[in-house]
C-alpha cells in the first residue's frame, strides 16, 4: 500500500484516511455528531430501556442483563455528558431522558422498524 493512500502528509501532517473521511462527514451535515451521541455498545440499549420505563441501574442491569455494571456506569455517564439522559439523587438514583434523549429514542425505534421491514 502507497503510503499517500494512509496519510496526507502535505495538508495537514500525519492524517489517516479514516481522519479524513470523518472531517468530511462532519462538514457534509451532523449525522456524524449524532452518531457519536449513540457510538458504542450499550448506549442505543439504555435509551431504549429508559425510554420504556427502567429508570435506575438495577432495573438497567435487569433489562439489560449482559452488560457489566462498570460499562453501564460509563455509557450513562456519557449519555449524561451529552445531555441525553438526566440523573437524579435523591433515595435512590433515577435516570431519566431528556427531551433530546425521548426523541433519540424515537430515532432508533424507527431505525428498527426500518430494519425489520428490509427483512
Amino acid at each position: 500500500m502507497d503510503q499517500s493512500d494512509n496519510f496526507d502528509i502535505a495538508a495537514r501532517g500525519w492524517t489517516t484516511v479514516q481522519g479524513r473521511n470523518r472531517d468530511a462527514l462532519h462538514g457534509w451535515c451532523d449525522l456524524a455528531v449524532g452518531l457519536q451521541a449513540v457510538r458504542g455498545q450499550w448506549k442505543a440499549s439504555i435509551i431504549v430501556a429508559l425510554s420504556e420505563g427502567a429508570d435506575s441501574l438495577p432495573q438497567l442491569q435487569k433489562r439489560l442483563p449482559d452488560a457489566d455494571r462498570r460499562v453501564l456506569v460509563r455509557a450513562l455517564r456519557q449519555l449524561e455528558a451529552d445531555a441525553l439522559v438526566v440523573r437524579t439523587e435523591t433515595t435512590q438514583v433515577t435516570y431519566t431522558l431528556t427531551p433530546d434523549g425521548v426523541a433519540l429514542a424515537d430515532i432508533l425505534r424507527a431505525l428498527a422498524e426500518w430494519q425489520a421491514q428490509r427483512g
